[in-house]
């Protein structure tokens, strides 16, 4: 009865650099909200999350089902956190490997009603945000995101029809021979006046998104690369923009728990452990990096 526990508590000692990472914290109107922890919530009895399941630390494939909200992130759970239009949401991810450049986005879609029973490859989703790479510094938006903390800050449009939604934020590595997907879903209910519904050109579904993109090869001099996807997501002529990622993580404020649909309840922020899945991954980097100096 004890080999879990004893196994789980020696598999937090395993090096950092050989785990991928996840959304562990998402700071919404002011509160953490703690994400799921594959490596402990699997065996622990807590208050329902508004981050859904994820297997594990973990890549999903460009052609999977589960691309949309990552493998387990399907279905839905009974809690949502509840968000101002036109206010910030940030994405703490508790680590991400230095090697594994590329772009990050953000997307939203609207649950048609209670995000407890929506779906998510039923989704169509809409851009939020979206950086690449900047050929003027050869930075990856992963690099800015790690250089923020391992944040990625969003914004809510607002605009946007108060209602609930799912918000999905995603890196994708690029450091191996097919590109890794890392998505990661959260559930909020939007408050406000706005009355914004996304048209017909701004929706996409996943998989599918990524049909047709041209991944570059990242050890090469590929010059530019376009961001996947649709323009972000506008509702007047003043709409959103192009993401402008901080140079500084914001303040977060007091932890708060899951949000079951007008209560709380207070939830500590799990820890992150790793997983040693990219080892294989980075011993292909090292050949690579060798036969592009040869």
């Amino acid at each position: 009865m004890f080999i879990i526990p004893v196994f789980l508590w020696i598999f937090s000692f395993l090096p950092q650099v050989a785990s991928h990472g996840y959304v562990h914290t998402v700071l919404i109107n002011g509160q953490n909200y703690p994400g799921w922890n594959p490596f402990s919530d699997p065996y622990a009895i807590s208050a329902p999350k508004v981050v859904r399941k994820i297997r594990d630390d973990g890549f999903v494939a460009a052609t999977d089902a589960d691309l949309p909200c990552n493998h387990l992130g399907d279905e839905g759970t009974v809690a949502v956190a509840d968000v101002d239009a036109g206010t910030q949401v940030t994405f703490k991810w508790n680590y991400w490997p230095s090697d594994h450049q590329g772009p990050v986005s953000t997307y939203m879609a609207s649950c048609n009603g209670d995000c407890a029973a929506f779906p998510a490859s039923g989704a169509k989703w809409f851009k939020l945000d979206a950086g690449g790479y900047d050929p003027a510094t050869r930075q990856w938006a992963a690099d800015k995101l790690r250089a923020n903390d391992n944040s990625w800050v969003s914004t809510i449009p607002a605009e946007l029809a108060a209602g609930q939604y799912l918000i999905r934020n995603e890196i994708v590595a690029l450091h191996s021979q097919t590109p890794q997907f890392y998505p990661s879903c959260s559930q909020l209910n939007v408050r406000g006046n706005g009355t914004g519904k996304p048209s017909g050109n701004d929706l996409v579904s996943i998989p599918g998104l990524y049909s047709n993109v041209v991944w570059p090869n990242i050890y090469s001099d590929f010059g530019t690369f376009p961001i996947p996807g649709p323009q972000p997501v506008t509702f007047s002529a003043g709409g959103n923009s192009q993401l402008t990622i901080p140079t500084t993580s914001p303040r977060p404020s007091s932890t708060a728990g899951t949000h079951v649909p007008h209560t709380s309840t207070a939830t500590p922020v799990s820890g992150s452990q790793p997983s040693a899945q990219c080892l294989l991954a980075s011993r292909r980097i090292i050949r690579r990096s060798k036969d592009n100096l040869r």
